[in-house]
């Protein structure tokens, strides 16, 4: 019979303890809501359409347009921050956190990008820039009286006293200067050229339509009131350019449906 007790008295003690390590192992795995925002550093401004990924699910959404987000995760989640122009952030959750509930501030700081050094001729090839400079005919000046300098065709007094030189040093000079205006104009305007065919290719009537199912007699007005702007449009991925034309298409939908 005392036997009997004892065991009965071991067992009860041996249910409440797997009991109260189930209530443990509940509120360790339980999700933590955490609510935050978004901002760079340097400006102190929102950083709208970020990626945020959770690392352990593989599950991710967009912030908002003020960079805001909300997402409930666990202790041994990773929530991975990304967006173009930013350098990647991981953000974990501290061992010793106890509440329900948290507000954080993400900062993410701008990437710097490292290009390789490269030529750049306003002729055809290297070759060809020798060539044109040892064909080149050099107009002379009128020779003066005065200090003969061999090698140099010319040679005449400076106004100001000095000594002044001309002949083929100085229209080399000119020459490189000439070219390298007009290489620089040409960068300029066909960077410009490439900047406006990627807007164009990831932002027009015909991918608008096909994303929000908008009549053709329509598109243009929709365009005319989404005002996206150009940088967002070149370095925003597909799924982030998706969700500012969609937002954009709510708020075009409603005014319209005001207006009638």
């Amino acid at each position: 019979m005392h036997q009997i007790r004892i065991f009965e008295v071991m067992k009860y003690l041996l249910s409440t303890l797997l009991f109260c390590l189930s209530l443990a192992a509940f509120a360790q795995n339980k999700p933590i809501e955490i609510i935050g925002e978004i901002l760079d550093p340097e400006t102190n401004e929102a950083v709208p359409y970020v990626h945020v990924v959770n690392l352990r699910t593989n599950k991710g959404f967009v912030s908002n347009t003020e960079g805001r987000f909300w997402i409930n995760m666990a202790k041994e989640d990773t929530l991975m921050f990304s967006a173009i122009g930013f350098e990647k952030y991981h953000f974990t959750l501290k061992e010793n956190v106890t509440t329900d509930k948290l507000i954080v501030t993400i900062e993410l700081r701008h990437s710097t990008l490292e290009l390789e050094t490269v030529k750049v001729f306003a002729f055809k090839d290297e070759h060809a820039l020798k060539r044109a400079l040892i064909d080149a005919k050099v107009p002379l000046q009128d020779e003066k009286p005065g200090l003969k300098i061999p090698g140099v065709k010319t040679y005449r007094s400076a106004e100001n006293g000095g000594l002044a030189i001309g002949g083929p040093l100085t229209a080399i000079g000119n020459l490189f200067s000439k070219e390298h205006k007009e290489q620089k104009k040409l960068v300029e305007v066909s960077a410009d050229y490439d900047f406006q065919k990627i807007i164009r290719a990831k932002y027009n009537e015909t991918i608008v339509m096909k994303i929000t199912g908008i009549p053709e007699d329509k598109v243009e007005d929709f365009m005319k009131f989404c005002k996206i702007e150009d940088s967002f449009v070149s370095r925003a991925s597909e799924y982030e350019l998706t969700v500012a034309i969609q937002q954009c298409f709510t708020d075009f939908t409603a005014l319209d449906l005001k207006d009638n």
